[in-house]
């Protein structure tokens, strides 16, 4: 039984591939109505972490996202979309449902005259 020698790895991702992926993800992210990267690498046979590791894909898939987030957030409005199923997908797009905001005042307990402690008055 022979061993195979260990050499570079063999890509597939030559430079005319990759002009073929921009291509074929830029004609579905316009002929889509809500583009999604996960469809469209499971259609072509390559995986999404691939996707993410080839340079030239970069602006590529952020026009597929932004196309995403503003088709959800338009659809979301105006009913057209699956409310739970949009703010699923944005906040998996880094949105977030709550605002934190820090509202406190510090004020000094006093008894007999002495400095007890500091208490916030946030509540």
């Amino acid at each position: 039984m022979s061993k195979r020698k260990r050499g570079a790895p063999i890509t597939v991702w030559t430079p005319e591939r990759i002009d073929e992926v921009i291509r074929l993800m830029d004609d579905y992210t316009e002929n889509t109505a809500v583009p999604i990267l996960a469809e469209v690498a499971y259609q072509n046979h390559f995986s999404k972490p691939t996707l993410y590791d080839i340079p030239e894909l970069s602006d590529p898939i952020k026009r597929l996202l932004t196309k995403k987030e503003s088709q959800l957030e338009k659809g979301a409005l105006a009913g057209q979309v699956n409310a739970t199923m949009a703010i699923f997908s944005l906040k998996q797009m880094g949105w977030r449902d709550k605002q934190e905001v820090e509202m406190s005042e510090k004020r000094p307990v006093i008894l007999n005259g002495k400095l007890m402690q500091i208490v916030d008055d946030a509540d």
